[in-house]
């Protein structure tokens, strides 16, 4: 009874990854943080995107990480397994699958620190700077761009903050507007 119990609570924290994945991706992929903001639509950027939104809930469960430890590995595990994923699609090889996704999570990992230092320091130099090196490293971006983006950031990291973290247990996740053109 208890192996099956492991069994179905990792199959849930899966299941779970999966809906709070699918709602990351859906924001990541909004049209204005391409068209509007210049982020690059190609493989980096849309990894970049994914990365940026992916650490905003994570942030949010690190405040309950005696609840979210499992579930926020096993959105780790989801993210990185979709990347591998879409990397095959792509006709890379087994030897440059496995180059390329260690790449990917020494990235993510750099930016999972650098953003969330930027957000815990009330001046927007730092995640400006984080977003400049990482989110903008194919296009300049003006002073304008980055500061909304910043702005972007921590308004979700707020609002994620006042989320219940039972809601994430859940699967249940929804990100506010896109920034507008206005504040850029």
């Amino acid at each position: 009874m208890k192996l099956l119990k492991k069994i179905f609570s990792f199959s849930q924290e899966k299941e779970t990854a999966h809906k709070l994945y699918i709602a990351i991706v859906a924001q990541a992929r909004q049209e204005a943080f391409y068209r509007d903001f210049g982020v690059a639509d190609t493989m980096d950027g849309r990894f970049d995107m994914i990365t940026l939104h992916t650490v905003l809930v994570m942030r949010r469960m690190k405040s309950d990480v005696d609840q979210t430890r499992k579930l926020s590995q096993a959105l780790f595990d989801f993210m990185f397994d979709d990347f591998d994923l879409n990397l095959r699609e792509l006709g890379i090889g087994d030897m440059g699958v496995l180059s390329r996704v260690k790449k990917m999570a020494k990235a993510f990992y750099g930016r999972l620190e650098a953003y969330d230092n930027g957000l815990l320091d009330e001046d927007d130099a730092i995640l400006c700077s984080a977003l400049q090196r990482n989110l903008y490293s194919q296009n300049e971006a003006s002073e304008e761009i980055l500061s909304a983006i910043a702005s972007y950031m921590r308004r979700e990291s707020a609002r994620l903050d006042e989320v219940n973290i039972s809601q994430m247990m859940n699967g249940e996740l929804t990100f506010g507007p896109t920034p507008q053109v206005a504040e850029a």
